[in-house]
Order: structure tokens, then sequence, then C-alpha cells
């Protein structure tokens, strides 16, 4: 006589679903998976720019100085190195400033790699075009620094005495360049700040209209703070360009604002 197996004994239904800490601890864990991949490719990028960087430090190195070359002919003015060290950091710190450039491009798709599955659709479709956009404003500030490097290198110069001999030691410029390249480079990253907030609604087209007196005023203090000298050339050097991006980024605001009504009278029309 065959008995009916007890309830408890029953095999468990293998499509139940599992508990949601369970789903949400796989979650946790795939998304730290996933970082931990994206920071080993960011290290690998970096790591190739440093070693490009290296092997063309001859034309960096001229690059670097090319902007000053004009104001160097004219005034008594020399490159020093004072130890015989100083010459491997200072190519050293070239290649790694130069790498970190030349990746630029790559971090950014990585990091936009990861941010965006936590976005919905209707928040990707207007800004699909951000990882370019970083790279190209990031190439224009660090064009921005080299063009304003010769009117403020003769505005310093400026306070040198007439019969006085400049000894500018090679390391101590070319963490100014860097500095100074990388403080433009991460400040024209604005219109992309404040595109990212207008598409997820924290702010609007109309907000930015109405406190640009207020933008202005935080430009202008944050040029103060972000500039590697903070002097008055450099910060009204930086201000300006901020002030010309946040009329940008109005604009931009104002453009991912009308997409989703655009799409939306569209599938309604349908």
């Amino acid at each position: 006589m065959v008995t009916a197996e007890p309830e408890a004994k029953k095999t468990k239904n293998p499509g139940k679903p599992k508990p949601e800490s369970f789903d949400r601890e796989m979650e946790l864990t795939e998304h730290l998976a996933e970082l931990r991949t994206r920071i080993i490719r960011c290290t690998l990028y970096v790591t190739v720019g440093i070693v490009a960087a290296w092997c063309l430090y001859a034309p960096i190195y001229s690059l670097l100085f090319r902007p000053i070359e004009a104001i160097q002919a004219k005034t008594e003015w020399s490159f020093i190195f004072t130890s015989f060290l100083e010459p491997f950091f200072v190519r050293l710190q070239v290649s790694a400033i130069a790498g970190i450039a030349l990746a630029f491009p790559f971090l950014t798709m990585e990091v936009w790699g990861f941010v965006a599955p936590a976005l919905t659709r209707k928040e990707r479709s207007g800004i699909i075009f951000v990882a370019p956009l970083c790279v190209l404003l990031f190439v224009g500030g660090v064009a921005t620094a080299l063009l304003v490097l010769p009117p403020g290198v003769r505005w310093f110069l400026g306070f040198l005495p007439d019969n006085a001999r400049l000894l500018q030691k090679v390391n101590d410029y070319v963490l100014f360049l860097a500095k100074m390249a990388l403080a433009f480079g991460i400040v024209f990253q604005l219109p992309v700040v404040l595109l990212f907030l207008g598409k997820v609604g924290l702010v609007n087209s109309r907000f930015l209209i109405r406190y640009w007196r207020q933008a202005i005023l935080l430009a202008a203090a944050g040029s103060a703070v972000i500039t590697p000298s903070q002097d008055a050339f450099t910060m009204a050097a930086m201000t300006l360009p901020l002030i010309i991006l946040y009329v940008l980024s109005i604009g931009l605001v104002r453009f991912v604002e009308r997409a989703p009504a655009a799409q939306d009278d569209e599938a309604g029309g349908e």
C-alpha cells in the first residue's frame, strides 16, 4: 500500500522565486564585480597611456614649452635643473600627466558604461552623447589653458626687475602647467553636470536663468579656489569661459526638456 508523502517532505518547487534579500545581495555583488572590472580596465588604460607618453616624451616636452618660447627669447630667462635626479622625475611626471590625458576618453567611456544601466531609458535618451561631450570639453579646457598661459606669464614677468635674471626650475613650471590644464579641463565639465541634473529633473532652464547672478559669483569664487596660482589674471581667464559655458548649459538643459515632450507627441500621434 502506497501512502501519500507528507507535505513537509515534498520537493520544493524549483520555480519558486527567491527571497528579495537574496536578489538584492546578488545584485549588489554583480555591481561590485562590474565596478572591479571597470577599475582594472581604467588602470590598464592609464598604464598604456603612460607608456605611450614615455615613448613620446620629446614631442610632448616640446609642446609644453612652445607657448612661451617667444617670451623666453625676449627675457633674461633660463630653465634649470637643480639635481641630477630631477630630469628623470620631470620625465616621469610629464609621462604620468600626459598618460592620464591620453586615457581620458577611455576612462569616460568606462564611467558612462557603469552609470548608464542605473538610468531609465528616458533618462539615457537625451544624454547618450555625454561621453564624447566630456572628451571635447576636456580637450577644450586644456587648449584654453595653453592659450591663457602666454598672457599670464607676461603678466607675472611684469613684476620682474629690469636688471634681474630669472632662473626657472623645470619641475615647477611643468607642475604649474599641469595643474592649470587639469583645472581648466575639470571646470569645463560644467555643461555635462548641468545637463545630467536637468535630465534627471533636479534643475531646469528657468531655474538656471533665474539664478544667473549667483552662478557668476560661484564661478568667480570657484575660479579663485581651483586655479593653481590664485592670481587675478588666471581667475579672470577661467571665470569668463565658465560664464560662456553656463549660458551654453542653459541651451542644453532646455534641449533635454523639450526632447521628451516631442517624443510624447509623436507617440500620441501614432
